[in-house]
């Protein structure tokens, strides 16, 4: 399948059906959906079997943790052991808007990176202000495929992190945020893919796939590259991820 355009962290099942059906007929896009509890983690999956550009993740958003029962790792589990399932997400720890449940997340986030090791999956991260503490645990758990969805976190991580041949997410935020634009002045083209997010909003911005290809014009603006060797380069990245 060709396709020109990377989304590598959207909730597709947060989106009406109507747009959805059409945001999925167009073949320029590749969509890594990424779940949020285990309802939508099998609604990925019915969409990967209907649209060949649909990447299917399974997983428990950190903000849904504290309803999270032990049946519901069962439940994810088992979708992992009778698919050909690659990747984890949106799973992580989140300090910033949930610190309450910290606890629970961080067990939670274990045992997840356990499944990831042991069935060889790729992690697609949700970690605001806890950018250190997930690293240390990755490593912990010798992870070896890592996205850092809308990284805005330390530029002083960014050396360890690619080291290790993890990857930063770039979305339509970089047109506001400031944090966002340190990351991408400092990120090799290595180990940056583009995402949208949606369907949310940041600042008034509607994070949606259709800026992806503004976000790929300021990435390579900043980088001096051309735009389609960049479209090139966030291919490749993605597979190296998904490998």
């Amino acid at each position: 399948m060709m396709y020109e355009y990377v989304d590598a962290h959207i909730h597709l099942h947060g989106f009406e059906e109507k747009e959805r059906e059409i945001l999925l007929k167009n073949r320029e896009f590749i969509f890594l959906a990424v779940a949020n509890d285990v309802s939508s983690s099998f609604f990925n999956m019915k969409l990967s079997l209907l649209y060949e550009n649909v990447i299917p993740a399974v997983g428990i958003h950190p903000w849904n943790i504290e309803k999270t029962k032990n049946e519901d790792m069962a439940k994810i589990e088992n979708i992992i052991k009778r698919t050909n399932i690659k990747v984890l997400g949106e799973i992580g720890i989140d300090k910033k808007f949930v610190p309450g449940t910290i606890n629970k997340q961080r067990e939670f986030f274990e045992r997840f990176l356990k499944l990831a090791k042991e069935y060889d999956l790729s992690v697609n991260l949700h970690t605001p202000d806890a950018w250190e503490e997930v690293f240390d645990i990755l490593i912990k758990y010798d992870i070896k495929k890592a996205y850092f969805h809308w990284y805005t976190g330390p530029v002083s991580m960014l050396e360890e992190i690619q080291s290790n041949q993890y990857f930063v997410g770039i979305n339509p935020a970089i047109f506001l945020q400031k944090k966002h634009q340190e990351v991408l002045r400092y990120a090799d083209l290595d180990n940056i893919i583009t995402e949208s997010d949606a369907p949310y909003k940041y600042k008034g911005i509607y994070l949606h796939p259709e800026k992806i290809e503004e976000v790929i014009n300021y990435i390579a603006e900043r980088k001096k590259v051309d735009s389609k060797y960049l479209k090139i380069r966030l291919k490749e990245n993605l597979s190296r991820f998904l490998s």
